[in-house]
């Protein structure tokens, strides 16, 4: 239902309307998608850029880029999305996914992005297992990263990435034959508040 006739409705019955959300659009894998965000939510506009912020006060239907970042990564929070960027096709000038690398001032991977991350469980305990083997030092290789986004990241051939996740164990071990992982000749395995994403071309 269009927000104009929502506000009407609530008009109309007397009730005051709920914060009203600011509808923008994004093109993800080539097709165009509507999404909503609070405007006024503390703090989300320190996530946009000045060109952002100028044109969703203009009222211009582009998404910020941030927004679009929140779509792809519901499961995390703010500080933890940090170490993500958005893959964009420039050929199909849409975004593809999320990749790790720093953000450009459209949000894009600054590097040309070669890989596309995933998420490839549904539970915090592979995540929590992964950090955990990190941080006493029992996986060789990974390594968290300083920007306090608390993310543990793992790089290697899925050769490699698959055995050290079978050392780990527990719902770590049940990843090693996850398709996103066993798919990818080298891939960067990213464990991340209680996510585990698989990045891989």
């Amino acid at each position: 239902m269009p927000l104009v006739l929502l506000l009407l409705i609530a008009v109309l019955l007397g009730t005051p309307p709920a914060q009203a959300a600011s509808f923008c659009s994004a093109r993800i894998s080539g097709q165009d998608v509507v999404l909503a965000y609070d405007r006024d939510e503390p703090g989300l506009r320190d996530h946009f850029t000045r060109r952002e912020i100028l044109s969703s006060t203009w009222g211009r239907g582009t998404c910020p880029s941030y927004v679009v970042l929140r779509s792809l990564t519901p499961e995390l929070t703010d500080d933890q999305r940090g170490p993500f960027c958005l893959r964009h096709d420039a050929d199909s000038d849409s975004i593809i996914g999320h990749d790790l690398g720093r953000r450009d001032a459209n949000g894009h991977c600054v590097q040309p992005a070669k890989t596309v991350c995933q998420r490839v469980n549904q539970t915090r305990d592979a995540a929590v297992a992964i950090s955990g083997a990190a941080a006493r030092g029992a996986v060789s290789g990974a390594r968290a990263l300083p920007d306090g986004s608390g993310a543990v990241i793992l790089s290697g051939s899925k050769g490699y990435i698959s055995g050290a996740l079978s050392s780990i164990g527990g719902a770590a071990a049940g990843l090693a034959s996850s398709p996103a992982i066993v798919a990818g000749a080298a891939v960067t395995v990213v464990a991340v508040g209680g996510a585990v994403y698989a990045c891989r071309d």
